[in-house]
């Protein structure tokens, strides 16, 4: 029951705490893949570079950026950031993965923190991360963000991020099994060991993954080591679109390799959307007592997860029919440009995607 799941995974997955010290202080390296990140780069770098926790550093990948992202790293100036530039990647790599790959060929930390350029991390962010992992020792801890949403289209749109997470999936479980196909990773923050990052053959082994944060998680867990994911949303944030254009088209380049490019699982999703989410919502204007049932159900998860979260509790209640709407149109483009046109556009560079993959899946 996707209520009673919701309100287990919020209680059931760990949150890092702000007031946290770990008793050791490893170097951690910051890597950060940067294609055009102009409007945020400067804001993100900042951040890291504000932390309280004293061993890091900070490596920038411009990755042949054309809107000026490596001038404005650099212009930080400051000793512990380290920006370079990138080449183009080789064939065979996907342009992310090739630039975690330079990225951390630089890095000298004991634990390396792969992190998107439009995230944000709170100044105790990162020695909390720290001491949670020193406790609990897993390989990779992956940090669940706060989503920032504005105007309608993310709005409608963004919570189905923290649905998928706290709502569809039993997240709780993940961090209680070894399971690759559970593992959780994103690019809000997979902090790794270093040499197990090296041992299992760090992106070089994921070269050709569309959801690379995901499947390094799941190349760790293929390893026989542990993944944790921990709800870190008081301390990291993002705003990973900026209008609902930019959600469809952030996420068409991996929305069906999520599901294997598998036409049938495909059309199973689609229809099983239209008749679970956004049809009760029909039926139930029309007085269908189940479809009520069903509807009131929906809108009790939602403002529960909503709370917790603090998102806007009227979205919770309007909403999800939209979201559901826009990411079956999400879904269906993607099998159409990825699958049956095999185009994989993605930060201006197009790729074969019948050269790509999930991740950790083909091994």
């Amino acid at each position: 029951m996707a209520l009673i799941r919701t309100i287990v995974n919020l209680v059931l997955i760990p949150r890092l705490q702000a007031g946290d010290k770990p008793e050791r202080e490893p170097l951690v390296s910051i890597i950060i893949p940067a294609r055009d990140e102009a409007r945020i780069i400067e804001r993100t770098v900042r951040a890291f570079l504000a932390q309280d926790y004293p061993n890091l550093e900070v490596i920038v990948v411009n990755d042949r950026s054309t809107d000026g992202t490596g001038d404005i790293a650099r212009a930080i100036g400051d000793e512990r950031l380290h920006v370079i530039d990138g080449v183009e990647p080789p064939a065979g790599w996907l342009g992310k993965p090739w630039a975690l790959h330079q990225g951390s060929g630089l890095a000298r930390g004991e634990l390396l923190l792969f992190v998107d350029a439009d995230v944000v991390y709170a100044p105790a962010a990162i020695r909390a991360a720290v001491a949670h992992r020193e406790l609990r020792g897993p390989v990779l801890l992956s940090l669940l963000p706060y989503f920032e949403m504005r105007g309608f289209g993310e709005n409608a749109a963004m919570p189905m991020m923290a649905m998928t997470c706290f709502t569809f999936l039993p997240t709780w479980i993940s961090n209680r099994t070894r399971f690759a196909a559970l593992a959780i990773g994103g690019g809000t923050g997979n902090m790794i060991v270093r040499e197990v990052y090296q041992s299992i053959g760090g992106h070089e082994a994921l070269k050709d993954a569309v959801v690379d944060d995901v499947a390094l998680a799941r190349l760790v867990r293929h390893s026989g080591k542990t993944t944790e994911t921990v709800r870190a949303d008081d301390l990291v944030s993002l705003r990973m679109y900026h209008g609902l254009a930019e959600v469809v088209e952030g996420f068409t380049k991996n929305a069906f390799a999520v599901f294997g490019r598998n036409y049938v699982v495909g059309i199973l999703i689609v229809i099983g959307s239209v008749i679970f989410h956004v049809l009760p919502y029909g039926l139930a204007v029309a007085g269908d007592r189940i479809s009520i049932a069903t509807v009131a159900l929906i809108t009790v998860t939602r403002l529960t997860l909503f709370r917790f979260l603090r998102y806007r509790l009227d979205n919770a209640l309007l909403l999800h029919p939209v979201m559901v709407s826009i990411w079956t149109w999400i879904f269906l483009r993607s099998m159409w440009l990825t699958g049956i046109r095999r185009r994989l556009l993605w930060r201006g560079r197009t790729y074969d995607a019948g050269q790509t993959r999930f991740g950790a899946d083909r091994r």
